[in-house]
């Protein structure tokens, strides 16, 4: 299961790092794409020289940033928290940092769907800012409960709340990438 984990967070990190160095006009440093860069980074996590970072800069991110929805951008007169694992499926466990701002349209129509189906169903993609938290989310939960090496499908038949076969395992083109709606600044590509 680790590996379905790290290997999202990797894309990820890859797709945020080229994403900043077209805003800024650099050149890519990844002329073998983003797949051989994140097989590079990937491996450097197996090994354990690199590590998943805490989701406390997450955090202070989604607080400082503007109050719209992290799933679609909207501004909305009230908000949701929307639980990127569901409660429902913690079985009275609680996560810490576990939720975003989120419409009310967005928040109804997910439900206590996985974050991950819930975006194939709408054909859409997950900004890379809640994509991140959740991955750590899942990461974090999984490894507290000494699940990392349990295969994927085993520790979803034992009860994980979540799925990690469902991350991502490409990415849509960095033009199409959204970092996070509440720091417009920084945008797309």
């Amino acid at each position: 299961m680790e590996d379905h984990i790290l290997w999202s967070y990797s894309v990820l990190s890859i797709s945020r790092k080229v994403m900043k160095q077209l805003k800024t006009g650099e050149t890519g440093d990844y002329p073998g794409g983003r797949t051989k860069a994140a097989n590079i980074l990937m491996s450097g996590y197996q090994r354990r020289q690199k590590n998943i970072t805490s989701l406390d800069r997450d955090d202070t991110l989604a607080q400082d940033g503007a109050h719209v929805c992290m799933h679609c951008g909207r501004i909305s007169p009230r908000y949701h928290w929307d639980h990127l694992i569901p409660r429902s499926r913690l079985r009275g466990e609680t996560i810490p940092l576990n939720q975003v701002r989120s419409c009310p349209g967005c928040n109804l129509s997910r439900g206590d769907r996985d974050l991950m189906t819930w975006h194939r169903q709408r054909q859409t993609f997950p900004t890379l800012g809640v994509l991140r938290r959740y991955i750590k989310l899942c990461y974090f939960y999984a490894k507290e409960r000494g699940l990392l090496d349990e295969t994927a499908d085993d520790a979803v038949a034992n009860g994980l709340p979540l799925d990690p076969r469902e991350l991502p395992r490409r990415y849509p083109p960095i033009d199409q990438l959204v970092w996070d709606h509440a720091h417009p600044t920084v945008g797309r590509g």
